[in-house]
């Protein structure tokens, strides 16, 4: 077993920091354990993305339609290259959120906020 084991098991990032992804209360929002969301942010950033490496900061990012658009084709783009299940686990949960919001009807957004 390798050393690095622990780098793809879910378990791992349980205490860690958060970044938080929400519509209006953070209380209401989805977390994703800060490591995990730099592995996708860092990623993104060697491909060049746009959106996805500028995400995950202290200050929040407030995210319109077609930000939200970007999101979850960035976060596809990057989770088809990896073959992590830690990854695996939080973009289903992340697109699912992006996802939710895109279908809700006017002026939607999403904030994106690390600790």
């Amino acid at each position: 077993m390798s050393d690095y084991a622990d780098r793809i098991d879910p378990d791992t990032y349980a205490n860690d920091p958060i970044v938080a992804i929400y519509r209006d209360d953070p209380a209401g929002g989805f977390c994703v354990p800060e490591r995990v969301f730099w592995r996708l942010s860092h990623v993104a950033k060697g491909y060049e993305l746009h959106l996805l490496p500028l995400l995950g900061g202290s200050d929040p990012v407030r995210l319109n339609r077609p930000m939200i658009q970007t999101l979850i084709d960035e976060l596809c783009f990057v989770a088809d290259r990896l073959n992590d299940p830690v990854v695996e686990l939080w973009v289903a949960q992340l697109l699912k959120a992006a996802q939710t919001a895109l279908w809700q009807p006017g002026d939607t957004h999403l904030t994106v906020e690390g600790e």
